[in-house]
């Protein structure tokens, strides 16, 4: 674990192949992020990309702020674990690489951090106020069935627990992230049990989100992978794995 810069925003964003869409969100990022009055860095993570991802990230490197964390290929969730415990802010920002969200929902997070003091803001394209553009049926039916699963199964406390757009605050993140055992799409879910479990103030903050086509998330692989994922997490609760 880092030190803490004081009034730092760190965002954190995991690649796996993302050469052709790296640039364009570190430009939109650093465009939004030079704008505002806080410190910032940006963690990009590298899950063992095996394209040009690496070389697009080097143009940003003359920039101070934009760190790169190089890792060999194990999955989304031990990217974003790596770089939330590396990261220096005092508000921790997860945001995927080809930013489906709308950057100005930034200062959204950090406000109800900020001024309403959640330890943790999950956004969410399910809850009153958000909006989903460009998503099919069949993906959109996919997500509602794993969700309900998730709500009998685990926890029942969230309309959308896998929202690539998450926010921690320090204390949170260094909570939550040491216990984080899942590498793949699951550790969603696990980070918010482990937050449950450690009775954190958690919101679900609505969101627009457009679909791209290019998602690397597979609705049916995937959601068989995470539906396993769920098993792991009950027996880590009954076995007390996340209780240190």
């Amino acid at each position: 674990m880092n030190s803490t810069k004081p009034n730092c925003i760190s965002i954190i964003i995991p690649v796996y192949n993302e050469q052709n869409r790296i640039s364009k969100t570190l430009t939109t990022l650093t465009d939004y992020l030079s704008k505002q009055e806080y410190v910032w860095e940006i963690v990009i993570v590298n899950d063992g990309s095996q394209d040009d991802t690496l070389k697009e990230v080097e143009l940003f490197s003359k920039d101070s702020r934009i760190r790169l964390i190089d890792l060999p290929h194990s999955g989304k969730g031990t990217a974003i674990k790596e770089g939330m415990l590396s990261a220096y802010g005092e508000i921790r920002i997860m945001c995927d690489a080809d930013m489906a969200m709308p950057v100005r929902h930034i200062s959204d997070f950090i406000s109800e951090i900020k001024h309403k003091n959640h330890d943790v803001v999950i956004g969410s394209r399910q809850i009153y106020g958000s909006k989903r553009f460009n998503e099919s049926n069949f993906r959109h039916l996919i997500g509602r069935i794993y969700n309900f699963w998730i709500k009998f199964f685990l926890i029942a406390d969230y309309l959308d627990t896998q929202c690539g757009f998450k926010a921690f605050t320090e204390d949170s993140a260094n909570q939550i992230f040491p216990l984080q055992q899942l590498k793949g799409f699951g550790f969603d879910v696990e980070i918010l049990v482990i937050a449950n479990l450690k009775e954190l103030k958690t919101k679900e903050l609505p969101i627009e989100w457009y679909h791209n086509e290019e998602s690397k998330v597979n609705p049916v692989m995937d959601s068989i992978r995470m539906f396993l994922d769920t098993i792991k997490i009950k027996i880590a609760i009954y076995k007390g794995k996340y209780n240190h």
